[in-house]
């Protein structure tokens, strides 16, 4: 139903998109990010690594939350890069990188979506096309890459240290060039997959193994993909602190 309303809607030019309420850049609710997230307000961070930042939605919370923190974020893709540091271009402790993390140093093909949260270095898999018909088209980009460790890995970060990692089903390859900058954390926030929506990405059971192997315990989920069909759980923000 919903694709047949969206091909008429698209003959005269308009389309569907997912609407988020919680996020509208320079608008957002300062009382209700502070009532959903206290939890993470108490850990008190004083630098936040925001990987896979897209045009900063998760940046503007954190920086509601944590007005003089350090956040360093990363996005590859040149529009999102530029909406991102269009939105932050009075946050004198944001620092913005134009480049995706991996495990190697060098240019790769990125399949920019036209959902571009939905952007990856990696190819969409069927999962994904059947489940998220607004998230389907794709065309590559040639993006550069880097490890986290080069980036960061000689900074002295100021503690307590929050690291996200959102990068559609490439995060094994950022946490294997990061190795050094994770083990600072106090915490990390990882997008875990439980089916797989690109092609090649690493699931939940591996990431977890990965993550725990660093000292890092899972304490829970911050947020939920449900598939539109089903209802199914697809993708889980899962929840690491240091031990």
């Amino acid at each position: 139903m919903r694709t047949f309303f969206r091909k008429i809607l698209r003959n005269f030019g308009y389309d569907i998109v997912k609407y988020n309420p919680k996020f509208v850049t320079g608008k957002l609710d300062k009382a209700t990010v502070e009532t959903e997230y206290k939890w993470l307000q108490d850990w008190n961070f004083k630098t936040i690594i925001d990987i896979g930042a897209n045009d900063g939605q998760f940046s503007e919370k954190i920086r509601t939350l944590f007005p003089a923190a350090d956040i360093h974020a990363f996005e590859p893709l040149p529009d999102a890069f530029k909406n991102l540091k269009e939105n932050f271009k009075n946050d004198q402790q944001f620092t913005a990188y134009n480049m995706a993390l991996g495990e190697a140093y060098g240019r790769l093909s990125f399949h920019k979506n036209e959902y571009t949260p939905s952007s990856s270095l990696l190819p969409l898999a069927n999962e994904h096309i059947s489940h998220f018909d607004h998230a389907v088209k794709t065309n590559l980009v040639e993006v550069d890459i880097t490890t986290l460790d080069k980036i960061l890995g000689d900074e002295t970060l100021s503690k307590p240290l929050l690291v996200k990692i959102d990068v559609q089903g490439f995060e094994d390859k950022v946490i294997k060039g990061g190795l050094a900058t994770l083990k600072q954390a106090d915490m990390i926030i990882c997008e875990l997959s439980f089916r797989e929506l690109f092609k090649g990405q690493v699931l939940f059971d591996e990431i977890y193994n990965t993550i725990v192997s660093l000292d890092f315990r899972y304490v829970g989920s911050l947020d939920q993909l449900r598939s539109p069909q089903s209802n199914a759980i697809l993708q889980a923000d899962g929840i690491f602190i240091k031990r």
